[in-house]
């Protein structure tokens, strides 16, 4: 019923549905996962095949594009909660709505730990500083090794 997930579903069907129906039914769209999986896979080969790179440098590249862009999905994610909040923005608009549901899994525990001062909520601030801690840290550990 959200019409921004209905024109993203319409949209990503014809590569997603295949694969849904190839693997097994769960909480979790491993279907689309697959999909982003071998577009983030076709990417780094790409880039490996340019640069003439070994096997282990390629799959470090495909590993760190993932995680990457799941970071950074939640970190705008938090961003537009954020910002919606200062802007009293109806938290039922769709963007809203996913924006929510991409960062919540991480804000909640936070919220939990952290508590609010006054009015102001640091929650958002310490999962921006984890995600950006946590990709630098990647970066490092995957990519660190093959420097030279």
């Amino acid at each position: 019923n959200n019409p921004l997930a209905q024109q993203l579903n319409r949209h990503t069907d014809p590569l997603v549905l295949p694969f849904r129906k190839l693997l097994p039914p769960s909480r979790y769209d491993f279907g689309a996962l697959a999909v982003a999986g071998i577009i983030a896979l076709a990417i780094s080969l790409v880039f490996t095949a340019a640069i003439h790179a070994a096997f282990g440098v390629f799959i470090a590249l495909f590993l760190t594009l993932i995680i990457n862009t799941w970071l950074n999905t939640i970190f705008y994610a938090i961003l537009i909660t954020v910002i919606g909040s200062w802007l009293q923005t109806d938290p039922r608009q769709p963007v809203m709505q996913i924006a929510l549901s991409c960062s919540d899994w991480l804000m909640a525990p936070l919220r939990r730990i952290i508590p609010p001062v006054g009015m102001l909520d640091f929650t958002p601030m310490a999962a921006l500083f984890l995600i950006y801690f946590a990709q630098r840290g990647i970066a490092t550990l995957i990519l660190g090794g093959f420097n030279g």
